[in-house]
């Protein structure tokens, strides 16, 4: 492991090391470059250093850009305007925004002075707001002003008004973005008051905090997406954070030279692994709008020339849904992974094809893991787009049995994780921790898995979505959303369960038509009777027009599970 210096990142690409042949579902991506041992604030001032004038980052909404030397300008200012209120390190600073510059800005703040910061969705309800507060023991919270927030606020804090909170005694500080309030503080007034601050002394004071952080100190905590359960805390590093990023930057060359940051800074996708590629490298970040639309993505892509996305489909069948997508020009995207959930080919060759984009292919990963566990890009047969890839550098992949065991190639099993990146804990929450990661240290990613004896895993769904019939079956909904998807009318299914008191479970679907597309439900039953066995072929199927999603795009089962009973009542 080496001390921490600037990446110089090649057209070459660092893929799987295996061996020939795999016996057993275990893989370690052994990689031939040493980890790195430091915080993201001492990459950023380093490369900022060296590039000064090179554009870093660019808010299309915002109509702002920002060099290296720019906003190391702003961090510092917000940085002594922080320690003036009073923040120190290990302080949890909740920020729910949306795509702006303000939390990016944070974000290399939290490492510089060694805060926590919570990533939290900005549309959260007030109830959400006060669980978070209270449970990680927020010292404060940013959020934009408005109407809006102003009565989210009230709710979440009631006595916010007062110098002090009884109802969240560890609260000290709120934070606003835009005009501000009572008893808050302006973003801008901050950044002010950090700038008068900024002298040669408190430079050197900045510094000298910036350097007595440890690597191995929270950066972050992501809030899982909670489409299956609550969301939970989940603890970032600056350590795996750093060489997340790196490993990242080895598999994806020189295509990482202009991300694109198409989806919510909350998540740790845009939020983490694109919004800090120029901390590590130089390069451009480009983030489109304040929050998703297709059509900024799109016009982002062409305007900008951006090089890479790594985003949910839910990206890709907006564009190829969007009757304006002629009139942009995609062709400077290199590689595109596609993550988040389950992708069937057949929506790859198409992003290929009709998208002209040079090489698309599954990225596999959770919030959990702390960096993307499988890439499929680089492989050159049909498992580009019918597998989730293979093991990233630095990592270790196993699928094991309901006891731990490794099972045999070609097996179904549970995908645990192991390395560098994984999260230190949910924060604050041993037991649950403790149930999630090993005592070895491997992660339990609840996600089930075939491997080939090349080391290429094949996404089976969610342990916790397989269906368990009165026979005793155990049916992947994934296999069954695929078979459906591959009738020419479907653009996208969604598989899940009711419970039966006689047969267990019985299987249900929610089918969505391309545009301009008609499928009657005997002719897509006719089409899976040559595809499924008979159990498998779903008791219901009605068409909808979309699907409920999390802020990622993640299909919500559940609430489909819900609609589905509605129906049958009818």
């Amino acid at each position: 492991m080496e001390k921490y210096s600037v990446h110089d990142m090649s057209n070459g690409v660092e893929s799987a090391c295996l061996p020939k042949k795999l016996t057993v579902s275990y893989v370690h991506n052994a990689s031939s470059r040493p980890l790195v041992y430091g915080t993201i604030a001492q990459s950023f001032d380093k490369l900022a250093r060296q590039y000064p004038d090179y554009e870093c980052y660019i808010f299309k909404e915002e109509e702002k850009k920002y060099t290296y030397a720019s906003l190391k300008y702003e961090i510092d200012c917000m940085s002594l305007a922080l320690l003036e209120l009073g923040f120190k390190k290990n302080d949890r600073l909740l920020v729910a925004l949306p795509n702006c510059s303000e939390s990016a800005v944070l974000t290399h703040v939290a490492s510089k002075l060694g805060l926590i910061k919570v990533h939290v969705n900005p549309d959260a309800v007030a109830c959400e707001i006060t669980s978070t507060l209270t449970k990680l023991e927020c010292q404060g919270i940013v959020m934009v002003s408005n109407d809006t927030t102003t009565e989210t606020l009230r709710e979440a804090i009631p006595d916010f008004n007062q110098e002090s909170s009884s109802s969240i005694p560890s609260l000290k500080h709120i934070i606003l973005t835009g005009s501000n309030i009572s008893n808050a503080h302006s973003y801008n007034d901050l950044m002010k008051k950090g700038e008068n601050k900024k002298t040669k002394e408190q430079e050197e004071i900045l510094y000298k905090k910036q350097e007595s952080i440890d690597p191995d100190s929270p950066l972050a905590i992501i809030m899982t997406s909670g489409s299956t359960d609550e969301p939970k805390p989940v603890t970032l590093t600056n350590f795996g954070v750093l060489n997340t990023i790196l490993s990242h930057l080895d598999y994806f060359g020189s295509s990482f030279s202009h991300p694109c940051g198409a989806q919510v800074m909350f998540h740790i996708s845009t939020g983490i692994w694109t919004i800090l590629i120029m901390a590590v490298n130089k390069c451009t970040v480009t983030i489109p709008s304040l929050t998703y639309n297709v059509t900024s993505v799109m016009q982002a892509i062409d305007e900008e020339k951006c090089t890479s996305m790594i985003v949910s489909p839910i990206v890709f069948r907006d564009m190829l849904a969007d009757s304006q997508r002629s009139n942009y020009d995609f062709s400077s995207l290199k590689y595109v992974g596609i993550g988040a959930t389950s992708v069937p080919a057949k929506l790859l060759r198409k992003i290929e094809t009709e998208l002209g984009i040079d090489r698309v292919g599954q990225a596999y990963g959770l919030s959990e893991s702390g960096c993307l566990l499988t890439m499929s890009l680089h492989c050159e047969d049909k498992r580009r787009h019918t597998s989730i890839g293979q093991c990233m550098p630095h990592m270790e992949l196993k699928l094991v049995d309901d006891n731990g065991q490794i099972v045999p190639i070609g097996s179904q099993g549970e995908i645990w994780a192991r390395g560098y990146s994984i999260m230190s804990g949910y924060y604050n929450d041993p037991e649950t921790t403790a149930e999630t990661i090993t005592n070895a240290g491997w992660l339990k990613t609840g996600d089930l898995a075939t491997m080939d004896e090349d080391g290429y895993l094949f996404f089976a769904g969610r342990k916790k979505h397989i269906i368990i019939t009165g026979t005793g079956r155990n049916i992947s909904p994934t296999g069954i959303e695929h078979a459906i998807e591959d009738h020419e009318s479907i653009d996208e299914a969604q598989v899940f369960s009711i419970p039966d008191p006689r047969l267990g479970e019985i299987i249900y679907a929610f089918a969505k038509l391309n545009n301009g597309m008609h499928c009657e439900v005997d002719e897509l039953k006719q089409f899976l009777a040559d595809k499924l066995t008979d159990y498998k072929i779903p008791e219901h199927i009605c068409f909808v027009d979309k699907f409920p999603r999390t802020a990622l795009g993640k299909v919500t089962k559940f609430k489909l599970a819900e609609e589905m009973q509605n129906i049958l009542k009818q």
